[in-house]
């Protein structure tokens, strides 16, 4: 159920892993709790906003829902449907990248180019630029639940490689515990992610305000500087810090 305004706005994240995420004495250090603390300290908005952490399909089916009211983090509108991308779209939170994952150096020109090889996937997600070599089965697909399982089943060698965002990387490596290190190289066409938050509230002064104290998070510098941990950035920023943009 959406949150009525005068409860507050609900805040939903699909992303249940680090570095978006972290477990135990660690938990509020996670990027998307660490976004949602500094919205509301430069909204200084009269209601609360509540972090809700959900799985990608019913994120996908709440922004799709005509309800719903509130804020979901990390997304790119062109990979949601027409009706789930409906509302404000923030400035750019954080630039990511899919890339291909590996334990050997993965010499391609071309997707073609892995044809033979074992794809450690995710169950239930779907590899748009992988998707038609996997169907001519000239790329082998092995599920697994999470990010990190995949980078275990790399490490053993029971797949070749994995494709994940270089924030998912960053947050997941060591606790894959691997004693080699992984290898990470662009697709041939950089698949490049610009993360967004997506606005969706009906008071219109009340989107104004998110829609401006997100620009001023982005550019913060203590938003720069949890990204900068694991190795991100954003862009548009005039410098590291600055509240404002170009």
């Amino acid at each position: 159920m959406a949150q009525e305004p005068g409860n507050g706005y609900v805040v939903l994240n699909s992303y249940s892993q680090p570095p978006f995420v972290q477990a135990g004495d660690a938990a509020e250090s996670g990027l998307a709790p660490t976004f949602v603390r500094l919205l509301r300290e430069a909204s200084k908005l009269p209601v609360p906003l509540t972090l809700e952490t959900v799985p990608r399909k019913r994120l996908e089916l709440r922004l799709e829902g005509p309800r719903f009211q509130g804020l979901a983090l990390f997304l790119a509108p062109e990979f949601l449907s027409d009706e789930a991308r409906t509302g404000k779209w923030s400035v750019p939170l954080l630039v990511d990248e899919n890339v291909l994952v590996s334990l050997r150096p993965l010499q391609i020109s071309s997707p073609e180019d892995l044809s033979g090889m074992r794809l450690g996937a995710i169950a239930g997600h779907i590899y748009r630029v992988l998707g038609p070599h996997i169907e001519a089965h000239r790329i082998k697909r092995e599920d697994a639940p999470d990010h990190v399982s995949n980078l275990k089943k790399l490490c053993l060698g029971r797949v070749d490689f994995v494709v994940m965002s270089r924030s998912e990387l960053a947050g997941s490596n060591e606790l894959a515990g691997c004693s080699q290190p992984f290898k990470w190289r662009s697709f041939p066409d950089p698949q490049v992610i610009v993360r967004r938050v997506v606005i969706r509230v009906p008071d219109e002064r009340a989107t104004e305000r998110l829609l401006a104290a997100t620009e001023t998070v982005a550019c913060s510098a203590a938003w720069q500087a949890a990204l900068q941990r694991y190795q991100l950035s954003t862009v548009g920023c005039n410098s590291p810090g600055s509240s404002s943009r170009r």
